[in-house]
């Protein structure tokens, strides 16, 4: 495990390409079980949440798979379906270890206290580092410029806070 963690890690930093994973059907499901994982527990940090579980997970884990299968069929690439899925589930469990904690105390200690800059400075700052490594996976799996795999990257940003704020009870 430890040395899937690392390969998801050097992703994320840059060090390697999704091209460095496996193309495995057993690992893109460890992946998505991890994903959903991350789902429910995130549900359970404050304020605790757990309605709509199954929505929660459709939209954490299904739109990701699906939003991925569309730009690479759209792409032509569809043969790297496994590899970049893979990656950027892993990437983003890695993110969510990070993005949720801080949204959770940040949530906890409010508004108007002096603890919400540093905690909204690392929110901000994790959040790039996602979006920057995304667009990093993006970048290998279209053979393309980081300009265009941060737009994929963004604009996926977008339409999954658009659809979560559509389908998704509020917290």
């Amino acid at each position: 495990m430890l040395r899937l963690a690392k390969a998801f890690l050097d992703i994320a930093v840059w060090r390697q390409t999704p091209a460095h994973l496996p193309a495995a059907p057993l690992l893109l499901a460890l992946v998505i079980g991890a994903a959903a994982l991350m789902e429910v527990l995130g549900a359970f940090l404050p304020p605790s949440s757990s309605d709509g579980m199954l929505v929660r997970l459709a939209v954490g884990v299904g739109l990701p798979l699906a939003f991925t299968w569309t730009v690479l069929a759209l792409a032509r690439r569809r043969v790297r379906f496994l590899q970049t899925a893979s990656a950027l589930l892993g990437v983003g469990v890695l993110a969510e270890i990070v993005l949720y904690p801080l949204s959770a105390m940040l949530r906890v200690v409010g508004e108007g206290r002096m603890l919400t800059i540093p905690i909204g400075l690392l929110l901000y700052v994790a959040l790039i580092w996602y979006l920057l490594a995304c667009a990093h996976i993006w970048r290998a799996a279209l053979d393309c410029g980081l300009l265009l795999g941060g737009l994929v990257s963004v604009g996926y940003l977008v339409l999954s806070i658009a659809l979560e704020q559509q389908i998704l009870p509020p917290t």
